[in-house]
């Protein structure tokens, strides 16, 4: 007799709802720095300033990132109240929509299946987990699945509207990340004629004219903003926007600073739980539906081509390739509809039974570093919540009888990473909180100490203490140090060891940031000026 029948109503739940399950767990991972508490600071200067165009970090134009995000998480602010929660909320959606419009594109490439897609999107660990921080890649996704959608809607139909969706993609895209969004779009543009020959209808090369024409214009609303942002400008910091940002970023990408080769190593633990499902006797069969699937072919397009550009160029960070992420899902729906035992669900249990180790090493093992500042009951509470969902996740692999492999394996690989994030709170970015070195600093300055920082220090706390401007600087921090020597200075180090004499320090994950008294600033004569150098985006 089944645990549980499988035609209860939430089996039919749509992988997209089950996304919503992250929300509670919004806070329980620290502001992560240096990128997501700078991304919080520079919408939180928007919000104080109320300059919505030019963008501001530490009171000074920022110009490596365009406005979309900021404007969003201002969106959600205003909606939910000032928070860390509200401003993630705003990513864990647009995760939400990832998943719906996967399992859309999967009914318009497949209109006689039942979708699936979306539930291998949805068992991304790698999707899951930067949907739980604030950044760029959860949002440039969003925008690349609504232009796939819009295309293959175009290919089927020939329905001019659905280039205006096209352009509304390629525009947000541009407004969320830059051009890189025209690069994820490229692959399946230029290859439609390649993947809709499997199909009613085969696309011609003059509407692949028309589709890269439209994305093209899509960059337009981003010329609009740049040219709207330098005009409050300077005719330097407009040079820095409109030629350093963007000729010069694409010059210095195509530097080889990394291997050609540094991603393939990491594409088994990206792809994971796939990677560990997938039994691989079966895949060099199910491979070969690409003859007559439409669907393994477009998510070839949508994938192969645009990791081969981010292997070129060197500036290669693991979460630019999160948008990827649907292009592998249509492939591996493809397959797994080719050959019905592609995926071994009982794999699963390796995976639980590593995340069960590491619950158990945090609740015995030697106590991580950065844990002691935590209460004992949220530590409690944190054991807890991971070994709820690890247990839910046991009881939905124990059914005798359930769903299809890819909703069982969807469904409980989600409960899985969800178990994670206590874990990665209590083991290893509990030491990166940055909020007790910012309350700190509101007591200070509620008591009139005077507090400044270095110049290369990048917005670390100006949301976190709600700072109504950013923290002051100065030209000669050895001289405002000897003639204000009861005051703090908020000191960044992207190298080298934290002072002895720091008054309260964070280390991180590249470098360390101090509250140090003037005389201990003033101790440290050689390190002055290596403080004074801007930090890197």
């Amino acid at each position: 007799m089944p645990l549980l029948p499988v035609r209860q109503p939430w089996l039919q739940i749509p992988p997209a709802f089950w996304m919503l399950l992250l929300i509670p767990l919004l806070t329980i991972l620290p502001p992560v720095p240096i990128d997501e508490t700078r991304y919080l600071s520079v919408a939180w200067e928007m919000r104080q300033t109320g300059s919505w165009v030019t963008l501001h970090l530490n009171g000074v134009p920022y110009f490596d990132k365009p406005p979309l995000l900021f404007w969003l998480i201002n969106a959600s602010w205003s909606l939910f109240g000032v928070s860390l929660w509200a401003a993630r909320l705003m990513v864990v959606l647009c995760g939400v929509g990832c998943v719906a419009l996967c399992q859309w594109l999967d009914r318009l490439l497949a209109p006689g299946d039942a979708p699936r897609a979306g539930w291998f999107l949805l068992g991304s660990l790698f999707l899951v987990l930067f949907s739980s921080v604030v950044m760029f890649d959860v949002l440039l996704c969003l925008c690349v699945l609504l232009g796939f959608v819009s295309m293959a809607s175009y290919v089927r139909s020939g329905n001019r509207l659905a280039l205006l969706g096209l352009f509304a993609a390629a525009a947000l895209g541009v407004l969320a990340k830059g051009p890189v969004a025209l690069l994820h779009l490229a692959g399946p543009i230029l290859l439609a004629p390649w993947w809709s020959a499997v199909g009613e209808r085969r696309v011609s090369w003059k509407s692949v004219l028309a589709m890269l024409v439209v994305a093209l214009l899509g960059g337009l609303p981003a010329l609009a903003w740049a040219q709207a942002a330098v005009h409050y400008l300077s005719e330097a910091d407009a040079n820095e926007l409109l030629l350093r940002q963007t000729a010069g970023r694409v010059v210095q990408s195509f530097a080889h600073n990394r291997s050609l080769w540094w991603y393939l190593p990491w594409l088994p633990l990206l792809l994971l739980p796939w990677t560990l499902l997938l039994r691989w006797r079966h895949v060099r069969r199910a491979a070969g539906v690409w003859r007559h699937s439409r669907e393994a072919r477009f998510g070839t397009a949508a994938s192969l081509p645009a990791f081969l550009a981010f292997c070129v160029v060197s500036g290669k960070q693991l979460h630019y390739l999160l948008p990827l992420l649907p292009g592998v899902a249509m492939l591996l729906t493809a397959w797994l509809r080719s050959d019905a035992q592609l995926l071994s669900i009982r794999r699963l249990w390796v995976l639980w039974a590593v995340l069960v180790g590491v619950l158990v090493w945090a609740m015995f093992g030697a106590e991580p570093l950065g844990r002691g500042s935590m209460q004992r009951g949220t530590a409690l509470g944190l054991y807890a919540v991971s070994g709820a969902l690890l247990l839910l996740g046991a009881l939905y692999l124990w059914m005798r009888r359930a769903p299809a492999v890819e909703h069982r394996a969807g469904f409980t690989a989600l409960l899985l990473v969800l178990a994670l994030l206590p874990l990665i709170r209590l083991q290893a970015l509990g030491a990166l909180d940055m909020r007790d070195l910012a309350y700190r600093v509101v007591e200070l300055r509620a008591k009139g100490v005077p507090v400044i920082r270095t110049e290369n220090e990048p917005g670390l706390i100006t949301f976190l203490a709600r700072l109504p401007q950013p923290l002051p600087r100065t030209d000669d921090l050895a001289k405002w140090a000897r003639e204000h020597p009861d005051a703090r200075v908020l000191v960044y180090g992207g190298r080298g060891g934290i002072p002895t004499d720091a008054d309260l320090s964070v280390r991180l994950a590249n470098g360390w940031v101090s509250l140090m008294s003037s005389e201990a600033v003033l101790a440290h004569p050689e390190t002055i000026s290596r403080w004074s150098t801007p930090a890197e985006d």
